[in-house]
């Protein structure tokens, strides 16, 4: 299945449309937003992120000395 992104669908179907069915539609996607849907643009780490970052680092880390040594025996 294909992905389109809101850019997409902006460029190939809102803009194409007139401004009063451009501003219709803005208002139906804002209202049908909860006003409990909140962004967290917090630049603070919380510890879970912390924690997963950790994870994902040490299996990057380990993934990438793991090919090197798989180069190493092979080359």
């Amino acid at each position: 299945m294909v992905q389109t992104t809101a850019e997409e669908v902006y460029n190939q179907v809102v803009k194409t449309m007139c401004v009063s069915e451009r501003f219709k539609l803005a208002t139906m996607i804002l209202n049908d937003i909860s006003p409990r849907a909140v962004v967290d643009y917090s630049e603070e780490w919380t510890e879970e992120d912390m924690r997963e970052f950790t994870a994902y680092s040490w299996r990057y880390v380990l993934q990438q000395l793991g090919e090197e040594e798989d180069n190493a025996a092979s080359g």
